[in-house]
């Protein structure tokens, strides 16, 4: 236990949750504190996970803050997206935390263990990564280009990764094996596009929608209508999925009874994403995706 506090935290993730795993098994007084503020910083929502799933069964060293924001923690976690069983793996953490809790705590908790998460909308989820981030200015296409020509050397991978996660990125785009699946995957995208059309497409998001998710709006006979991507047309079938941060919130409708069919010219990804964002903050993001994910990629080489 002496050997291994003093490493925690690390300077990456893949560090950090075995060690915090492990420091928790063997009751290091240290390690609530620490991993709750690694579970509150963490960039994604599998980070935050593997760091609540790792903390479950630590008696030691907990405070009646650090409690609340573990327990907290689950009703915002309520509003994550995932497989089928995604949201009974978030229940069966949490019923081990509580589990974990003394007679005292369960008592100076109650309120907060009995209260139910609220289910927000997917663009609240998104607004809520946006926290804290005043507005810099309205960037436009060709000045983060020329930006991107010379200071595209020596960036900074994390702080590329916090940004990814601030801009919403995440909760729709896959990046190495990370994020959701209702967005293209942008592992890749480095290596396909240039860096003016990678902030093209960022900046200008209706411009061009890659074919596979675009939106498309239903209109029924009788009179109601559906916006989402179509996921299945199968016979007198059609499946839309009408939630782009929900996978499996899929609804079935008989072709029959359509009247069209007709894709829609708005991208689900809001414009003015970077307006949050420095200059360098811009740059150390468009780093983040042409690496792939990659931390020895030239783009950090000073």
């Amino acid at each position: 236990m002496q050997q291994l506090d003093p490493h925690f935290p690390a300077p990456n993730f893949e560090q950090n949750w075995l060690l915090c795993e492990t420091l928790a098994y063997l009751q290091a007084p240290n390690t609530a504190a620490k991993g709750i503020r690694l579970l509150q910083n963490a960039a994604t929502q599998e980070e935050q996970i593997e760091y609540a799933r790792s903390l479950r069964m630590l008696k030691a060293g907990w405070t009646l803050e650090l409690r609340t924001a573990y327990f907290e923690w689950f009703l915002k976690a309520a509003n994550y997206r995932g497989g089928a069983s995604f949201s009974k793996f978030i229940e069966f953490i949490r019923r081990d935390a509580e589990a974990s809790l003394d007679t005292k705590s369960r008592e100076q908790l109650k309120e907060l263990l009995a209260k139910k998460p609220e289910q927000k909308s997917p663009f609240e989820i998104m607004a809520q990564a946006m926290i804290g981030r005043n507005f810099v200015k309205q960037w436009k296409l060709e000045e983060l280009s020329v930006a991107s020509k010379t200071k595209l050397k020596g960036r900074d991978f994390e702080r590329g990764r916090k940004m990814f996660a601030a801009g919403g990125c995440f909760a729709c785009h896959r990046f190495a094996n990370e994020g959701g699946m209702t967005g293209p995957d942008l592992t890749g995208s480095g290596g396909r596009y240039s860096a003016h059309d990678l902030l093209d497409q960022i900046i200008n998001p209706s411009r061009e929608i890659n074919e596979q998710f675009v939106p498309v709006i239903v209109k029924m006979k009788n009179g109601e209508t559906l916006t989402g991507v179509v996921v299945n047309m199968n016979g007198d079938r059609v499946t839309v999925n009408t939630d782009m941060f929900d996978p499996n919130q899929r609804v079935n409708v008989n072709r029959p009874e359509v009247e069209s069919i007709e894709p829609s010219k708005v991208s689900p990804m809001p414009p003015g994403l970077l307006n949050l964002m420095r200059e360098d903050e811009v740059m150390d993001l468009l780093a983040y995706i042409i690496s792939g994910g990659d931390r020895d990629h030239n783009v950090y080489k000073k």
